[in-house]
Formats: structure tokens, C-alpha cells, sequence
């Protein structure tokens, strides 16, 4: 069984049961509106059941997106560049990094040494596509916080970048503030991550930059067939 098919059947399971749901008046007596009827309105038809397997086939597999992210993959090594406040001079170090795709081309993860950025730096991270969002997301963590990072991005493909926006906690400050990246693709043996923040004047300023450089002879990072093979969203 092909793994659309395995998601088909599962749907389907799904949207009978839903079908078969009902809602219960005040008086304890069932209804035949189904949940969440009333939130689609009653004169919208309601798509039969192979349509509803197409949805969630679309929303469950990797899509074409996905592909931008297999440019990331493989092995790396890096240029870590950090300023604490605007002025400040650079802390630089060399590290490397590694990403593999898990869970049949859905997510990409990171494992990355940083080296020492201060402090020994050492970071986790998970990239994807999200097919209802329609934007680009990861979750970052390291040895430099205790906070899960998400961030949510778009791909300029004129300038062949994603922008990206997210929300950290400054331990310096107490707050919680905004912040912004940018992951430029050079070539298929360089990208750049960079990070901008506000500094104490409130002005932006670029926090870290990471080069990554493909590493010489390293294997490629195998690309699960199911990227290639899935429909576009």
C-alpha cells in the first residue's frame, strides 16, 4: 500500500465518522446537523467523501515547497557571527552542522555546533512547509536559552531568499521581542542566515550571521521519495 493510499484510507475513516456525528439539543435529543455545520452555513454544500480525501491528502504530504528546503540539506560547515548590542565587537567561531530530512520528506532537522560563541554553542532546529499556513516555519532551540523559537516565512523567489518573523524572550531586557531573519541562498554550496533584532535605542540591528559551506566530499543528504513524488499544494 502506497503511502496516499494509507492516507486515504485513514481519511476516510475520519470523514465517516465525522458524517456520522451528530449534535445533541438542550433537551438531550440528537439532531442530523453534523459538527461544525454551523460554521460552514446551511446552504453551502458539503463535499463528498473523495473530496474530502483529496484535502487531507494535500494538507498530509510534502508538496512541491518542500523542495526549496532540500537546498539546505546535507553537511555544512559554518561562520558564526554574533554582536550583543550595535558596536559591539563581533564574536566569531567556526562550527558545523548537519541536516536530514525525517518522517518521509517532511521536515528537515538540524543539528548544529556552533563552537564557542561566547559560550559553547550547540542548537536543534526542525524547517518545513506549512501546506495550510502556506508559509515556511521552524522551531529553533540551543544551550543559550530554554525557550522553544518558532518562526514563520515567505520565499522571494525574485531574490531567492526567505524572510522570516519571529518572537524571542531578552534576558537582558526581560521583554519579549521581535525579530527577523533572512536565509539567502548564494549557490548550492553557500546559504546565509541572518538574524536582526532591536537593539537598546530601538533601532534594528543585525544580531548573528551564520555562512554555511557544503562541506568538500561529504554523502548527499538522501531525498525522501515522497518530496518528489508529492502533488503540488
Amino acid at each position: 500500500m502506497t503511502m496516499r493510499s494509507l492516507l486515504g484510507a485513514v481519511a476516510l475513516v475520519g470523514v465517516t465518522v465525522f458524517l456520522t456525528e451528530v449534535v445533541r439539543s438542550q433537551d438531550g435529543k440528537p439532531t442530523s446537523q453534523p459538527i461544525g455545520q454551523e460554521h460552514r452555513g446551511m446552504q453551502q454544500a458539503r463535499p463528498d467523501a473523495e473530496s474530502e480525501i483529496d484535502v487531507w491528502v494535500r494538507f498530509a504530504m510534502p508538496c512541491k515547497h518542500h523542495k526549496l528546503l532540500d537546498r539546505m540539506a546535507g553537511h555544512w560547515k559554518t561562520r558564526s557571527t554574533y554582536w550583543k548590542e550595535p558596536g559591539d565587537p563581533p564574536v566569531q567561531s567556526a562550527g558545523s552542522c548537519e541536516r536530514t530530512w525525517i518522517l518521509d520528506g517532511r521536515f528537515l532537522r538540524e543539528e548544529f555546533d556552533g563552537g564557542i560563541l561566547g559560550l559553547p554553542f550547540r542548537g536543534s532546529g526542525l524547517y518545513g512547509y506549512d501546506s495550510f499556513e502556506r508559509k515556511y516555519t521552524s522551531v529553533w532551540i540551543d544551550t543559550m536559552s530554554t525557550a522553544m523559537m518558532a518562526n514563520m516565512g515567505v520565499y522571494d523567489k525574485v531574490n531567492d531568499v526567505v524572510n522570516f518573523t519571529g518572537r524571542y524572550g531578552d534576558p537582558w531586557t526581560g521583554i519579549k521581542k521581535n525579530s527577523r531573519g533572512v536565509t539567502r541562498f548564494v549557490s548550492a554550496k553557500e546559504h546565509v542566515l541572518e538574524l536582526y533584532t532591536a537593539g537598546s535605542d530601538g533601532r534594528e540591528y543585525k544580531l548573528l550571521e551564520i555562512v554555511y559551506t557544503r562541506k568538500p566530499h561529504a554523502p548527499a543528504a538522501k531525498k525522501p521519495g515522497s518530496v518528489s513524488q508529492a502533488p503540488g499544494a
